[in-house]
């Protein structure tokens, strides 16, 4: 007999003192994660919420509930938590009570999931402190759990006298043997994954910038999108790319200076997708979705809808992961006609209008995204409003003169 059999059968009762305090961290943790998936909620539905844990800069909970990291597979990972917690939980009272598997019921199963619990915390933690530069109290207590709860089942499997490793095994053999309890718990997972998928709405996906005002849109002769005056002193050409998150938040600075001179300023879209897909200019893999998502935004404005495309485009990258974003649904939310825009991504007049663009930054020798020209003078990287006001009072200047 193996040492884990021995175990089993002659030893089953040691650790319960753990088990108990391993089911009250598991009903703390859910109770963390009902707190967070409520923060997470009204962060992003409640422009008046402001919550307790919204500290400063450096300490605030609606930061990390805006980041793109707050969702994981389609799920807040405060829902995951909510998931991993419930089954910790489940575990945890199915070792306690006489029915079990086997003596050490399911201590193995419970370290592993104790074990992946403790490295995604390790992993968010760096997330949160040097992408996000900003921590989350409620998530930290979390962290201090998952630690807590990894330290417990490695007491456990030592008082057990098992390691862990050879409970794993016997937890797995355990349900194999059993099918039926195998599929009941598989269906119940994962229907509760699928059910939340399919029933949570997506409501941390926001698309569009509400703080910028509606201005006059347009085509110029050239088929260039433009932005803004309607007879414009000044033009700015703007050498873009969706992926980019510098171009997201020069486009939206760009379009917010636009918008302080509406009768005199013009911003002009050209697509500079650094995507090797329909960039032959870009030798690896480097934004991926770039090329994809010009294509969207010329389909939607064959359906007059560039800018409600743009706009989604760039604002949802605040919020959610590119690999994430599904044009689709964008195209859903803007009000295209979806057969007329899935058929148009196949297109090949719309890789003539991003070809069109790209071969004049060619012209211009734009080097890299984002790309301005304030009428002729190029600024890489954007430009300050500084410099727009200067560009506008010389070229009223200039209109006064000619009078």
């Amino acid at each position: 007999m193996s040492r884990v059999q021995d175990e089993i059968t002659h030893n089953p009762t040691r650790g319960r003192v753990l088990i108990v305090v391993i089911l009250l961290l598991a009903m703390a943790g859910l109770g963390v994660a009902v707190e967070l998936t409520r923060i997470h909620y009204f962060t992003h539905t409640d422009p008046s919420y402001h919550s307790v844990c919204a500290v400063n800069a450096k300490i605030n909970c609606e930061s990390v509930a805006m980041s793109p990291f707050s969702v994981f597979a389609g799920l807040p990972i405060s829902i995951w938590g909510l998931l991993a917690y419930t089954v910790m939980g489940v575990l945890a009272l199915w070792g306690l009570i006489s029915r079990r598997l086997h003596g050490l019921w399911p201590r193995g199963i419970m370290f592993a999931m104790f074990t992946a619990a403790f490295l995604a915390s390790a992993t968010l933690a760096w997330v949160s402190f040097f992408l996000i530069t900003s921590m989350c109290i409620f998530c930290m207590i979390l962290y201090g759990i998952n630690t807590a709860l990894f330290v417990l089942g490695l007491i456990l499997a030592r008082v057990s006298r098992v390691n862990p490793f050879a409970a794993l095994i016997a937890d797995l053999k355990a349900l194999f043997s059993r099918p039926v309890v195998l599929v009941t718990l598989a269906v119940l997972g994962g229907g509760a994954i699928l059910g939340a998928q399919l029933l949570i709405p997506p409501y941390w996906q926001h698309i569009g910038w509400k703080e910028l005002p509606d201005l006059p849109t347009g085509v110029d002769e050239d088929g260039i999108h433009w932005i803004g005056a309607v007879e414009p002193l000044v033009t700015v050409t703007e050498f873009t790319d969706y992926e980019c998150p510098f171009c997201r938040r020069a486009h939206r600075n760009a379009r917010g200076m636009t918008a302080k001179f509406p009768d005199t300023v013009r911003l002009m879209h050209q697509h500079m997708p650094l995507d090797k897909a329909c960039n032959p200019d870009v030798k690896r893999t480097f934004h991926k979705r770039a090329c994809e998502f010009s294509k969207a935004a010329e389909c939607a404005a064959e359906q007059d809808k560039f800018w409600e495309m743009n706009d989604a485009l760039f604002s949802i990258q605040d919020s959610v992961r590119t690999s994430d974003v599904n044009v689709d649904h964008l195209a859903a939310r803007i009000g295209l006609d979806m057969t007329v825009f899935e058929r148009c991504m196949g297109f090949e007049r719309v890789m003539r209008v991003i070809r069109r663009d790209m071969k004049a930054a060619k012209k211009k020798k734009v080097r890299g995204t984002p790309t301005f020209f304030v009428d002729s003078q190029p600024y890489q990287g954007g430009f300050t409003e500084s410099v727009l006001l200067r560009t506008v009072e010389a070229a009223r200047a200039r209109a006064a003169g000619g009078k």
